[in-house]
């Protein structure tokens, strides 16, 4: 029981520091709306933000399963 709390406080370290590479992501982006975003810029974003996205769903599932790798 221990260690499931150990790997909840893991996971939830780990969707705080998720939503923080998130806002400063967002924040960078919008530091920019003033100049026109490249094409290549805006899928670089959207595919950061997908694998943040896949990882969460992935940690989520480790500890559902009851331990994270």
């Amino acid at each position: 029981m221990r260690s499931h709390n150990y790997s909840v406080g893991i996971f939830v370290f780990m969707v705080v520091s998720m939503a923080m590479f998130v806002g400063i992501m967002i924040g960078f982006y919008r530091m920019g709306s003033d100049s026109k975003v490249k094409t290549g810029e805006k899928v670089m974003f959207w595919m950061i933000g997908f694998g943040v996205l896949v990882s969460l769903v992935f940690a989520a599932m480790q500890l559902l399963d009851g331990f994270l790798f």
